[in-house]
């Protein structure tokens, strides 16, 4: 069972300057949060690769098989920490248009790789990314094959389904989430843009302004 503390952050008038605090702590000792998001529940820490090795081992699989999404306030956020990324202008228009919000954008490394970004739209984790000042790796928080929690007790549940990583976890309980659909997954890696997974953003809504910034 995984060890973790719990902070609760629901409701418009939740103090949320411990919590936010606590997490930063969290993640700079190389722990993890169990955090919100627009959608459903991830489960994420700062950028570090023993960082994601953990959260591979929490999921019961490998990073390999897990790849890490990066989070952030913002665009420009992710383009410091991040400048072998390239930004095609349809990916620009779409963070303009969209960010932040429940998008994700695949971008091409300069070395061939490529790597998942999002600025994240759930107001504790803006606070959180905003204290933190960079960009987090994070996943959904669910067992390989489960589908990702949307609840906080689900959350909870989660965690004591999953293996003790020898890391500090702070649950950052923020009530019930959305749930589906999931962010809409679009990739600009080869001949992209391609739409991967349909989502929170209409796929017409995508192409259109794909079309936009191309034309």
């Amino acid at each position: 069972m995984a060890r973790y503390e719990s902070a609760a952050v629901a409701g418009e008038t939740a103090d949320l300057a411990p919590a936010v605090l606590k997490a930063v702590a969290v993640l700079r000792a190389g722990g993890m949060l169990a955090h919100p998001t627009e959608t459903v529940y991830g489960i994420g820490g700062a950028v570090r690769p023993d960082v994601d090795d953990r959260i591979g081992r929490l999921k019961g699989r490998s990073v390999d098989q897990a790849p890490i999404l990066r989070i952030a306030l913002d665009a420009p956020t992710l383009q410091r920490a991040f400048p072998e990324l390239v930004w095609p202008p349809a990916a620009r228009r779409l963070a303009q248009q969209f960010w932040p919000g429940p998008l994700t954008l695949v971008l091409e490394g300069d070395s061939g790789t490529s790597t998942a970004v999002r600025a994240e739209g759930h107001p504790v984790m803006r606070a959180v990314l905003e204290a933190w000042g960079g960009p987090m790796g994070s996943t959904s928080l669910n067992l390989s094959g489960e589908p990702p929690a949307v609840t906080a007790d689900q959350a909870a549940r989660t965690l004591h389904a999953m293996p003790d990583v020898r890391a500090a976890v702070l649950l950052l309980d923020a009530g019930d989430l959305r749930g589906p659909p999931p962010s809409t997954l679009v990739s600009f890696v080869g001949s992209g843009p391609s739409v991967l997974r349909d989502g929170a953003v209409p796929r017409r809504l995508i192409e259109s302004y794909c079309e936009e910034a191309n034309s």
